[in-house]
């Protein structure tokens, strides 16, 4: 069984550095459900000019800091981590244009498209964001941190913020008790199951 000190740390916000300086920060985490295993970082300098990053380009990683193999301008060449869309709002009832009674038959000139923005997710894959909630089988508890994965990319356990403010620890959630990760996480574990596991020392991860 690996140690802490062999696993590799991925939290939330951490900063995040390519071979030749620094790209931004870790907005979203991307993994494979089927197979449990981290396939992309999101990084940037905001959510909005992030890019998706394979985990292949991952030279290391801790919770505090991840570094890159690849320099800054090949990182600009990664696809884009959110997508925008042209939406054209739907015509009101009767069409666009209205009754009599004014210049040009009453017309009506359309609505301007929408700009929506979406989070890009490989097909199949889902995404960890920042202060995801943790619910338990008997309710929510605590939020998102990040994540720690063994050499091989394979995800080992969840990092969960818990407690109040005034005891807050994080602990590491083994991924086999994890059942769902679709919207937010969902683990197979009760509050005071998750409140008795151990606080995780992240200093000691990577």
């Amino acid at each position: 069984m690996s140690t802490m000190t062999e696993k590799a740390g991925y939290s939330i916000g951490a900063g995040v550095s390519c071979a030749d300086g620094d790209c931004g920060r870790l907005h979203r985490i991307i993994m494979d459900p089927a197979t449990q295993t981290l396939t992309h970082l999101v990084v940037g300098r905001d959510p909005h000019t992030a890019r998706l990053v394979p985990v292949s380009l991952v030279d290391s990683a801790g919770v505090e800091a991840i570094i890159l193999s690849c320099t800054g301008s090949g990182f600009d060449l990664l696809e884009p981590a959110q997508a925008t869309e042209m939406v054209q709002p739907a015509a009101p009832a009767g069409g666009p244009a209205t009754g009599g009674g004014t210049l040009g038959g009453g017309y009506r000139a359309p609505s301007k498209p929408d700009m929506v923005h979406y989070d890009r997710v490989p097909v199949g894959e889902i995404q960890l964001r920042r202060n995801e909630r943790l619910h338990a089988a008997d309710g929510d508890i605590g939020h998102i941190k990040g994540l720690l994965a063994a050499p091989d990319h394979h995800v080992t356990h969840i990092l969960l913020a818990e407690g109040h403010l005034w005891s807050r620890k994080k602990v590491a959630v083994p991924i086999r008790n994890v059942v769902d990760a679709t919207y937010g996480v969902q683990v197979d574990l009760t509050r005071g199951e998750l409140k008795d596991l151990p606080a995780v020392d992240l200093t000691r991860v990577g």
